[in-house]
């Protein structure tokens, strides 16, 4: 901040000891369009959420939630925003991100309001969970705006619709793969079946899945890449690294037996990305060309 700036920041500092919410945050929301400082946006959180505006403090939060992670204070205040606003599933999302530190009593919130939720909004959360249900009818884009309203379902009603939504064929997998990492990220301890990108019906337990990143496996073929061409073709390794992305997505949360071979898959992206044709005869080609039609049928859905 500049001189000027600097001073209507301590303006605006006063006028919250003072307990004059509005006025304050409205000279904040002038610095932080100016400065993006996150010092400011913190406070005009706290400013904005003081004085009732619990909408609009929660849209400031989301512009960057890292902001707000960083002591107990700020992400207490952003966990009771989001259940204020009745973002369940995205409260559980910040805290497991958040220090274990102060976890659990961030949880009893969420916990709370969820339950008091169940109560006072009983027919919105049914409607919710009837649209989440039928996630499957829309467009890919339609599916995530629908898993999107999806994440503000207490995790009870989510885990309800999640049962149905990962057995649909007709969702798309990268919906599937989104929900079971975000169950996976908040621990869910429980026993799920999903409907994989091959037509067979496989188990798991979000709690117990590893982060797909630490797989060695997949560490293994990013590391390959990486050493044929990052000092040598920059756009290749970033083609390479963007299609391996896309492939995981889809191969979530079975990377890491399918890759059995991460030499051999390395070798077999790199060739695709130069056009040769695949064929079936290692099972790495035939999984690579299967792969391949999902990340095309999908730029198509896309358009």
């Amino acid at each position: 901040m500049n001189e000027e700036q600097a001073k209507r920041y301590r303006q605006a500092t006063t006028l919250m000891k003072q307990e004059k919410w509005g006025r304050a945050a409205d000279i904040l929301d002038d610095l932080v369009e100016e400065t993006a400082d996150p010092v400011a946006t913190r406070q005009l959180v706290r400013a904005l959420a003081a004085d009732h505006q619990y909408v609009q403090a929660l849209s400031n939060v989301l512009e960057d939630p890292n902001l707000f992670g960083t002591d107990k204070e700020s992400a207490e205040l952003v966990v009771r925003l989001m259940v204020q606003n009745q973002r369940f599933m995205l409260a559980r999302l910040f805290i497991a991100n958040g220090s274990a530190e102060w976890r659990n009593p961030l949880l009893m919130i969420a916990k709370d309001g969820e339950q008091a939720a169940q109560v006072k909004y009983r027919q919105t959360i049914q409607q919710r969970l009837k649209e989440f249900y039928h996630l499957g009818d829309g467009t890919l884009l339609e599916q995530r705006q629908r898993l999107m309203d999806a994440y503000d379902l207490p995790l009870t009603s989510f885990l309800l619709g999640t049962r149905f939504v990962l057995r649909d064929p007709f969702v798309n997998y990268l919906i599937k793969a989104d929900i079971i990492e975000s169950l996976r990220r908040i621990g869910v301890d429980t026993q799920l079946s999903y409907l994989w990108i091959d037509n067979n019906e496989y188990q798991a337990n979000p709690a117990t899945l590893p982060d797909q990143e630490a797989e060695p496996a997949v560490k293994a073929v990013r590391s390959m890449i990486a050493k044929r061409l990052a000092d040598s073709d920059a756009i290749r390794y970033q083609m390479a690294s963007q299609q391996l992305d896309l492939q995981l997505i889809f191969l979530y949360p079975r990377a890491g037996e399918v890759i059995a071979d991460p030499n051999e898959w390395a070798t077999v992206l790199l060739a695709a990305l130069d056009g040769q044709q695949l064929g079936d005869a290692t099972p790495t080609q035939s999984w690579q060309r299967r792969l391949m039609s999902l990340i095309s049928t999908l730029a198509q859905n896309d358009k």
